[in-house]
């Protein structure tokens, strides 16, 4: 599903796939109380993608040789609150958790996000895409990819999320103009003022039935 070449060569990843016979709590009831709390009075759904992505975080930092067994609370807009030598990321999907993790002297902030390889869902491309990024999907999907639009969903998530931790700022659909390119990466333009970084890079790729996006600030 996920390889090394997603992401910078400093950073350490973990995912793993479920099953369709309902919510898995294994991984959450092995979590730290406090992360467990977190999500006490979610529902059974909530608490096993909450658990298994938490599972994730924690396998990656111990592959970056920086877990602790300290728990992974939540920040503003439910940002994970990483070790302070840390930046990272998590996502999750129907079927699929995953996590990132970077030294932070290395890699500033990251951003990772997962979706099914489908279309989105009837109209909602007007309420995420600019002018500017709609000429380009057509070209993805001469190319073969049946689900451009999602991508371009993908690629302002995980956008998003490398954006938050450096500023503490919503930034909206409308406020990135995202290049899509057919090589598997794409750039992401800022255009919000003051911003840390003019664009944040990222790449892409579709595999087993998701796209997947990654984003980095070395």
């Amino acid at each position: 599903m996920l390889d090394e070449s997603l992401f910078p060569s400093s950073a350490k990843f973990s995912f793993l796939k479920t099953g369709d016979e309902g919510p898995n709590l294994v991984n959450f009831h092995q979590l730290h109380p406090l992360e467990k709390a977190l999500v006490a009075h979610s529902v059974d759904i909530r608490k096993a993608e909450f658990g298994d992505a938490r599972w994730c975080a924690h396998e990656a930092l111990r592959e970056l040789g920086r877990d602790s067994g300290d728990p992974i609370l939540r920040g503003e807009r439910g940002m994970p609150l990483w070790p302070s030598s840390v930046s990272g990321s998590l996502t999750h999907t129907d079927g699929f958790r995953a996590a990132v993790v970077a030294p932070r002297l290395l890699v500033r902030s990251m951003g990772l996000d997962a979706e099914p390889a489908e279309p989105l869902p009837k109209d909602v491309l007007g309420s995420i895409a600019r002018v500017g990024e709609v000429p380009q999907l057509k070209r993805l999907e001469d190319n073969g990819v049946h689900c451009a639009d999602r991508l371009l969903f993908c690629a302002k998530e995980a956008t998003y999320k490398a954006w938050f931790p450096l500023t503490h700022r919503w930034l909206g659909f409308e406020q990135a103009e995202i290049d899509l390119r057919d090589d598997g990466t794409f750039v992401s333009y800022l255009l919000v003022r003051p911003t840390p970084v003019p664009f944040i890079s990222g790449k892409w790729i579709l595999r087993d039935g998701y796209v997947i996006a990654a984003t980095a600030v070395t």
